[in-house]
Order: structure tokens, then sequence, then C-alpha cells
């Protein structure tokens, strides 16, 4: 009852953090004169999620058999998450078993961090910076730049899209686990929403006023509580006034 209780009163904030992450993204992709790679990644992503969804009915064919292998590499980064959010919280991993459409891995323990990771962190975008840091380390003077920001925006697309697929199409096990499907959506909003912008940020710092949207999210998480105030107000006070009639 408390997390649920929690989840409610995080439900205004959620959405005031995606609206102002969606806004980021879309003055980054207006202003940033160098965010085209990241934006042709993002939108061949969210391009390829569409024809999958809408166009392909074959269930064979190289198209169908690339959707699978996606859903596939999909559900391989989630039981990863899983299991690295494990370890850094102490737990063991036993054993992780990962199939087309759903996978399971055997934890020592899990909490609500260890059960809502893959929902919040971008697996392969992750993978794809610390696979260019070592680069840039390894040889300094490799440049490609513009590939690894249109990979970057292809692997945070993938993610946005397969998290959206993951909660909305079944009922996920883990949002149960972590305290509740309504916590843990809010949760799972704020967490990428958050991730959104800070990336922005990182990666296109003149375009991104990363303070102005923090500032703007919670001016409208203010206002969504004063006007609902001032709505239950009167009720409140009716229903005072009924109490202390009998």
């Amino acid at each position: 009852m408390l997390r649920l209780l929690i989840g409610l009163l995080l439900l205004p904030l959620s959405g005031s953090l995606l609206w102002v992450s969606a806004k980021t993204l879309a003055g980054v992709a207006v202003h940033s004169t160098t965010a085209a790679p990241f934006g042709a990644g993002l939108g061949i992503a969210f391009a390829l999620w569409a024809i999958h969804r809408w166009l392909i009915l074959d269930p064979v064919g190289p198209a169908a058999w690339a959707a699978r292998g996606a859903r596939w590499s999909y559900v391989l980064g989630h039981e990863l998450t899983h299991a690295m959010a494990a370890w850094a919280t102490g737990g063991s991993v036993y054993a992780i078993a990962v199939g087309e459409k759903e996978g399971h891995v055997d934890l020592s323990h899990s909490n609500a961090f260890v059960a809502l990771a893959p929902y919040c962190v971008p697996f392969y975008a992750l993978a794809v910076a610390l696979g260019y840091r070592v680069l840039l380390w390894a040889r300094p003077d490799a440049g490609g730049e513009a590939l690894f920001l249109f990979l970057l925006g292809g692997a945070l697309g993938a993610h946005l899209l397969f998290t959206w697929d993951s909660l909305t199409q079944t009922r996920q096990p883990d949002l149960d686990a972590a305290g509740g499907v309504l916590f843990s959506v809010a949760l799972i909003a704020i967490a990428n929403a958050l991730m959104l912008m800070l990336l922005l940020k990182g990666l296109f710092p003149e375009a991104v006023p990363l303070l102005g949207g923090l500032r703007e999210a919670a001016g409208l998480t203010k206002r969504f509580w004063t006007f609902a105030w001032l709505g239950a107000k009167p009720a409140l006070a009716a229903a005072k006034r009924s109490a202390l009639a009998w």
C-alpha cells in the first residue's frame, strides 16, 4: 500500500520529466549542428520498429529473422542488466536463460533496483559508449565520432522502444517484484527521462539547458499539485462539514 501511494505521488513528476526530456530531445535535433548522426540512428531505430510492428506480416524471411534476432538481443541485454545490478548490490548470479520472447536469471537476492534496472539502464547504449572509450584509449586519433553517435542513437532508440513494448504488451513480473505496477512505472519513467537528459547534456552541452529543464519539470509538478489542491479543497471542506453534522 505504501509503494502504491508513493507511485501515485510520483506520477505528476514522472509525466513532467518525460515531457521535458522529449522537448530536450527535440531541441537538440533542431539546434545542435553535431546531432545529425545521433538523430539518424534514433530515427532509424524508430522506423525499423514501426516497420516490424505494422508492415512485416511474413513470419519467415530476412526481415522476420532480423526482428527475431533483435528481440533475442534485447532479452539478452535485459537479463544481463539484471545480473549486473545484482552483482552491484553484492548478490550472486547462478544461471541465465535467454529466449526470443522471454528470459530468466537466477539470483541470490533481488530488490527494486535489481528488478527495474533493465527498464532504466540502456545496456547496449552503455556498451557502445564503453567500446568507443576503449577505442579512443587504444588509438586516440581513431576518430569515428559520427559513427559513435549514430550507433549510440540507434541503441538508445532500441532501449526506449523495447522497454515500451515490454511494459505494454505483457505483464512483467519484475514490476510486481519491485513493489507494484504503478510504483514501478513511475520510477521507470523518471529514470529514463533523467537518463536521456543527462546523456544529451553530455553529448551536446551547448544545446541542452539541463538545469532549466529540471526547473521546468519542478514547476510543472508544483503547478499540478497546486491545481489538485484547489480542486480538492471544496470537496474536503464539504466532507468535513458532513462529518461534523453527524
